[in-house]
């Protein structure tokens, strides 16, 4: 993908989650049913714990609420999504480019890093690479990375939301395979980019960066399966600079 459609789906996507704080935070309150199915591979005691893509804040609010980490360090690139983060959850907030190489710097290590509903949501799979790399360079040797990936081609009602791409000025040919225009509809009409990460392409992209599948299951939504889980630890030895 060329660097400026890149850039344009990202400015489509800060801009919709700037504008739709609001109504985005408000559909995303309760915790995920799949939060719970993740607890059992979180380190005991896991003393530091960083979120990247935090959102508002939930994912830090439900594990803070079961008293299973300490510090959380949590960074997203949407302002509006920190400040509701730091309404929701008690943490250091950072806003980053999450397509930014060193994105994480300064943060430190941890046993434990989230990456839950971002994935998706990076244009470009080199791009999608790059950042797994970089989160696999603040992890511990034997640490775990949880990731989510939405499900939406799976969901007739999901599909419902896919719009053409040419209401935005591109043509499919200028984004890669999977790549989707979605309709979002509460509280007003906006688009939004995602693209469609299933459990072979999960697969592909933990391998590129470094990481072995220790678990992946499904769940979430009406339907009880619109979202991909994986929990993932590091495999090949860090390469030196």
């Amino acid at each position: 993908m060329k660097e400026d459609v890149v850039q344009r789906l990202l400015n489509l996507n800060r801009e919709f989650y700037d504008a739709q704080a609001d109504s985005f935070s408000g559909s995303r309150v309760s915790p995920q049913p799949g939060f719970n199915r993740l607890l059992p591979y979180l380190p005991e005691p896991c003393p530091r714990f960083l979120d990247v893509g935090c959102g508002n804040g939930r994912f830090a609010q439900f594990l803070q609420s079961h008293n299973r980490i300490g510090e959380f360090i949590g960074v997203d690139f949407s302002e509006e999504l920190l400040a509701d983060a730091a309404k929701n959850a008690v943490g250091t907030f950072y806003q980053r480019n999450l397509l930014e190489s060193g994105c994480l710097d300064g943060l430190g290590s941890f046993p434990a890093i989230s990456c839950l509903a971002v994935m998706h949501h990076l244009p470009g799979k080199a791009n999608r690479v790059r950042l797994l790399q970089e989160i696999r360079g603040h992890l511990a040797e034997d640490g775990r990375l949880l990731i989510s990936n939405w499900q939406f081609m799976d969901s007739v009602r999901q599909r419902r939301k896919v719009q053409d791409w040419s209401a935005i000025g591109l043509a499919s040919a200028e984004v890669e395979p999977n790549d989707y225009l979605l309709a979002w509809q509460r509280g007003g009409f906006a688009l939004r980019y995602a693209c469609h990460i299933d459990a072979e392409e999960t697969a592909e992209l933990a391998a590129a960066a470094g990481f072995s599948i220790v678990d992946q299951f499904r769940s979430d939504g009406k339907e009880g399966n619109l979202s991909l889980y994986t929990v993932l630890t590091p495999t090949l030895p860090m390469l030196q600079s």
